[in-house]
């Protein structure tokens, strides 16, 4: 019988056509992921089956239909993404939440309807919520303990495809290889010793920087090592020739300990649990610096900081991003040939929760130039992302991934982030980072307290003026200062910022989105500690009356002092890295290093 399909359908960009897919006529919705099958036709590239429902005047209906494709293309082919002629332009819109999970053993498990069927062990979730094609489905979720005694379920292939790196050529290599041909494919050859206290890893031309922090797992840590093996180990265990059933994969989180996941699905159990239909985002472990560098053969120290450092190859083929309206077909059938041409295809973005992992850019590993080097492909409309064999059939190679998305904390905290991720990566840089009030003192734990502004009382000065003293005017909350003291190459460094607003801002395409004020730092070197505290005292009295120009107050320090800006760095990778080595350089300190890339 029709299962009611009462979720709001939302508008989404698209460039790829999949004409494997060869539904019937009308819309169908992505409804689940069924297990992963061997290609025997094009062997570099595992199938995934994904099931879909016929959508019909506000019902799904209750047959399900099975259909394969590209294991790297199920980015494309989300849970809730609406198809009609062998393209999606819009999705079904579930509801976002944060959950904060931990990854270690006792804390999550493997479910399935199958395995919970024939005892009294709990269902993943209540069948009816959202059904599937079997009542004892053999597809298994990861279950994750919440704290409110609820759950959160989210299918095995959706948290492999979104949450094990950030490019489905890594998927792929880790579907298709074993472990020691995924080494090769993953790490070029490192050429230098390692190093105490670093992880150093140099990826290969096909993987992208949002690739690196599972790839340093998966070299040095033990146990990313054993659960990135057994994808392979399993699909080669399950699979029996000749026979069409699929694998199904238990797919477990890559690193241990407390983590972050944004997702979006369906509450139950009176909105203590939550069946996550797709993976937003999530947090990276917290660990050791890793020291990432390319495989690239025209190395240049002096190199363009703009240059991706994916796309640059010497004697690669140029490959191009594909943005609506164009569209290219994507196919898992045929292998790509040699010669032909390359497309970027991308993914929804992929929400990087909490401070980013400490990654540092191996010196001389960019080039100068982003065409003089590299050849034209042509310009072919079927495009596979498998291995590139023969010649002939004019496909193309396709290079799928997620883009990267930071999300700010406000500028203040991105920030002391950014303090704290440079003393990290740097500590030859910066020896001690330390936020100051004048209750607490000089600590470097936790985050920053504000010292708040005083009001103002006097009746002649503007009330635009006076206001402005105010976080919040309706309930009087006083804005606030955050002042930071880093101590770079001996000398004590002072970063002064004010506490914005919200505010709705427009991006690009003028589409509004939230924000907030904007406003200068601050940078000031004072030798003795007293003497800034007094000069402190009378720059949080005036900058009250000019409403944050700080500018006007620079010739008032009593050492050297300067204000920065917070530009919007393309593929900045730690959100305030850019501001602050600014704010150093105004310092007089040369680092050296530009901002971490994405």
């Amino acid at each position: 019988m029709p299962i009611p399909f009462q979720f709001e359908i939302l508008k989404t960009p698209s460039v790829t056509r999949i004409p494997g897919l060869a539904l019937p006529a009308g819309s169908y919705v992505a409804w689940t992921y069924n297990g992963v099958v061997k290609n025997l036709q094009a062997k570099s590239q595992p199938l995934a089956l994904v099931g879909f429902r016929q959508i019909v005047e506000g019902s799904v209906a209750d047959d399900l239909i099975l259909r394969r494709v590209p294991l790297t293309a199920l980015g494309q082919v989300r849970i809730g993404t609406i198809w009609a002629n062998n393209m999606s332009h819009t999705s079904a819109k579930f509801e976002e939440f944060d959950f904060e999970v931990d990854f270690r053993g006792a804390a999550w498990q493997h479910t399935s309807f199958f395995y919970a069927s024939p005892s009294t062990r709990t269902t993943p979730y209540p069948m009816e919520l959202y059904p599937l094609k079997h009542q004892k489905d053999k597809n298994w979720n990861i279950e994750f303990k919440l704290q409110n005694g609820g759950k959160l379920v989210v299918p095995c292939l959706e948290f492999y495809s979104r949450c094990y790196g950030r490019s489905e050529e890594l998927n792929r290599i880790l579907a298709t290889y074993g472990w020691d041909e995924v080494n090769k494919r993953f790490y070029a050859p490192l050429e230098e010793p390692e190093e105490s206290g670093k992880w150093k890893v140099k990826l290969r031309k096909r993987l992208h920087n949002g690739d690196t922090v599972f790839l340093a797992h998966a070299k040095y840590d033990p146990y990313t090592q054993r659960v990135a093996r057994e994808i392979y180990g399993q699909l080669e265990s399950q699979f029996v020739p000749r026979n069409k059933a699929p694998s199904f994969l238990k797919v477990a989180p890559w690193f241990q300990g407390p983590a972050e996941l944004r997702c979006q699905g369906i509450w139950f159990d009176n909105q203590r649990s939550f069946l996550a239909l797709r993976v937003i985002g999530g947090s990276d472990p917290d660990g050791i610096l890793i020291e990432r560098g390319r495989e690239n053969t025209n190395k240049n120290i002096e190199g363009n900081p703009d240059l991706e450092n994916d796309n640059a190859w010497e004697g690669a083929i140029e490959k191009r991003l594909i943005r609506p309206p164009d569209i290219v077909d994507l196919t898992g059938d045929d292998e790509p040939n040699h010669g032909t041409g390359a497309v970027e295809i991308l993914d929804p973005k992929f929400v990087v929760l909490g401070i980013p992992r400490a990654v540092v850019d191996r010196h001389g590993e960019r080039i100068s130039s982003s065409s003089k080097n590299r050849r034209k492909g042509g310009n072919e409309s079927t495009n596979s992302s498998g291995e590139r064999h023969g010649s002939g059939s004019g496909i193309g190679y396709a290079s799928i991934h997620a883009p990267v998305h930071l999300e700010s904390h406000g500028a203040l905290l991105d920030m002391w982030n950014a303090t704290s991720s440079l003393k990290k990566k740097h500590p030859e840089l910066i020896q001690t980072a330390e936020w100051f009030t004048f209750a607490d003192g000089y600590r470097s734990d936790g985050n920053p307290k504000l010292i708040a502004l005083e009001p103002i009382d006097e009746e002649e000065i503007p009330t635009t003026t006076r206001n402005w003293v105010y976080f919040d005017v309706k309930t009087a909350r006083p804005r606030g200062l955050m002042v930071l003291r880093i101590t770079s190459r001996g000398r004590p460094i002072y970063i002064v910022e004010i506490e914005r607003r919200p505010r709705k801002v427009a991006n690009q395409s003028d589409v509004e989105k939230e924000g907030e004020e904007a406003y200068r730092g601050v940078m000031a070197v004072i030798e003795d500690s007293k003497i800034f505290e007094q000069w402190l005292r009378r720059f949080m009295s005036d900058v009250r009356y000019i409403r944050g120009i700080v500018s006007k107050l620079i010739p008032h320090c009593p050492g050297l002092a300067d204000t920065f800006t917070h530009p919007k760095t393309r593929g900045e990778y730690i959100l305030g890295e850019a501001a602050l080595l600014q704010a150093l350089e105004k310092a007089g300190i040369t680092p050296g290093i530009r901002a971490s890339r994405l």
